[in-house]
């Protein structure tokens, strides 16, 4: 008879699962063990620590639109690697968690590092259940063989998501019995589910609103990416010609340089697009959650569903609707949607063009009035660097083909509102947790992905050290990105919000990120000039290694003296 960790996975392969990212321990050992043999089918990326796996297979399951599995024993896969777990079940990426209770066969007993859930240990099952969509216990052979389908199953179908097969130590070392049911039968049957779509008297119902609208405007968010419905995306909107905003993490869902592109609505977006979206009639909504933070805490004069007809599309039904009241929800994958309203729109929109011709004509007026993608000092050099100038040379030295992986704090908002996406799905971002640390593992398993492109993480001096270790991963799997650290030496966004007088467990002791890296085995250059800065990035690119440019950064400017503000009662 096969043994568990055989058809576990034996369950990957068929699944289609190319990378399993993590550190051997407890049970799971023998799991790696089978892995060994199958390095041409199921690559292992081992990592430094568990919190950089979980994040690296969250990277990977967004572009790819597949699961990676993340693997290594109970403890550390519920604490450490939580993280990159929590990150991905808000930002709907699949990931299948591997892992067990290392309880020795003993549940009941004293243990050293179980978390079998009884007196003594750790609930394990009860903190995977919280954080993900999906978690089963295995507790005999059979059991772990079955729970791998329906993880990966759950992963991928509706809403996509992580999900964990947590096994007790029996599960993972026995021998499954194939000759009686219940019977196991291959992975891939299980995924065979097509993208759910809306009814077509829905659609008809979407295009007569778009029909009856005069300043039409679409906020495209993070389903976008998700569904893989950038190109869908662009010809709804040039069909209408209507405006495209997107949500912080819908970022790159259509090119910024595009004629209907409106940019980032919200808190830390253009003005273009607050001002915009707060003139439409019609707001058709794209997998975005419409969170305070684009809606800039509510303000009514950028989103009223008091004056604005709002359309939502979601996979997932709760959401259409949470945020504010709609005229209509169309429930279903973005990508199946959007066919479905172009296909639908083809001899509608034309018909009614007249009635949004001023508004469409308006757009070039309204970017030059809302200094798109600019702000003052972008083309002034100096040293140290003033953010908004490091984003103008990234913009200028980069590729457009280029992935920007994005971390928290002031570094990415000074990317996000100035950074000019110049091609679709090029921009990934932590917007579920928004933690720091993200970026630099997050490059690593993007590089996967994308290993013909740049791939390109942005990331503060705070963020970077807390995840440095995946540098190490890079250079050991040979993925060369570029990690471009904006070295202030303080945690910026916490700095600013400190009164002058009273700066507390904000600020570090200089660190020269580069030379870090170097010790690694990766190629470093810091930079303390502006002017020098293209010529860094140009030698990083070169160097054909993973590469840290680490940039001296004048902390002084804040992205508080441009963000918008929040409505408060009374405001008009």
């Amino acid at each position: 008879m096969p043994s568990a960790s055989e058809m576990i996975v034996q369950q990957l392969e068929e699944a289609g699962i190319e990378y399993v990212f993590g550190i051997p321990g407890g049970s799971t050992g023998q799991i790696f063990n089978i892995l060994e043999t199958r390095q041409d089918r199921i690559k292992t990326i081992l990592v430094r620590h568990e919190q950089v796996a979980a994040i690296m297979a969250d990277a990977y399951g967004r572009a790819s639109g597949k699961p990676a599995a993340i693997m290594g024993q109970g403890l550390f896969m519920g604490s450490n690697a939580s993280f990159g777990i929590m990150e991905a079940m808000l930002s709907s990426s699949p990931m299948v968690v591997l892992t067990d209770t290392s309880d020795s066969g003993a549940a009941n007993r004293p243990a050293n590092q179980s978390g079998a859930g009884e007196y003594g240990s750790i609930d394990l099952q009860s903190i995977f259940k919280s954080m993900t969509k999906y978690t089963t216990l295995a507790t005999n052979p059979k059991e772990a063989v079955l729970g791998t389908q329906l993880a990966i199953k759950h992963a991928m179908s509706g809403r996509p998501g992580p999900t964990t097969v947590l096994m007790r130590s029996a599960a993972v070392g026995g021998d499954v019995d194939v000759e009686s049911p219940p019977f196991i039968h291959n992975a891939a049957g299980f995924l065979n589910t097509a993208k759910p779509a809306s009814a077509p008297v829905d659609i008809e119902r979407a295009v007569q609103i778009l029909n009856e609208s005069k300043r039409p405007v679409i906020i495209a968010g993070n389903g976008v990416h998700v569904a893989g419905a950038h190109s869908q995306l662009q010809e709804l909107a040039e069909q209408w010609g209507m405006p495209v905003a997107t949500s912080y993490k819908g970022k790159s869902a259509i090119a910024e340089d595009h004629p209907l592109a409106l940019g980032m609505v919200g808190t830390y977006g253009q003005d273009t697009a607050n001002k915009a979206v707060g003139d439409a009639d019609t707001v058709l909504v794209i997998g975005a959650l419409l969170r305070s933070q684009e809606t800039v805490g509510e303000r009514p004069d950028i989103f009223d569903p008091n004056r604005q007809r709002i359309i939502q599309i979601d996979i997932e039904e709760r959401n259409a609707g949470w945020s504010f009241p709609i005229e209509l929800g169309l429930v279903g994958d973005a990508a199946a949607i959007l066919d479905q309203l172009v296909k639908a729109s083809k001899d509608a929109a034309p018909g009614t063009a007249g009635n949004r011709k001023d508004w469409t004509d308006s757009l070039p007026g309204r970017r030059d009035s809302g200094s798109y993608y600019e702000l003052p000092g972008m083309q002034e050099d100096s040293s140290p660097v003033t953010p908004q100038r490091l984003v103008a040379q990234l913009q200028a030295t980069l590729d457009a083909d280029s992935i920007i992986a994005l971390d928290a704090g002031n570094n990415r908002t000074w990317m996000a509102h100035l950074y000019k996406a110049r091609q679709a799905n090029t921009f990934y971002s932590p917007g579920g947790t928004a933690g720091m640390g993200w970026a630099v593992p997050a490059a690593v398993g993007l590089k996967l992905v994308y290993p013909n492109q740049r791939v390109v993480c942005v990331t503060g001096d705070g963020g970077y050290m807390m995840t440095v270790n995946a540098i190490s991963t890079a250079v050991q799997y040979d993925l060369p990105i570029i990690c471009v650290v904006f070295n202030d030496n303080v945690l910026g966004m916490v700095h600013d919000h400190q009164p002058e007088a009273h700066k507390i467990a904000s600020e570090f002791f200089p660190t020269n990120n580069a030379t870090v890296a170097e010790g690694m085995g990766a190629f470093g250059i810091q930079v303390s000039h502006s002017k020098d800065l293209p010529d860094a990035l140009r030698a990083a690119q070169a160097s054909g290694r993973p590469a840290v440019v680490d940039v001296l950064v004048d902390h002084v400017p804040s992205p508080d003296d441009w963000r918008a503000g929040a409505w408060r009662p009374g405001q008009t």
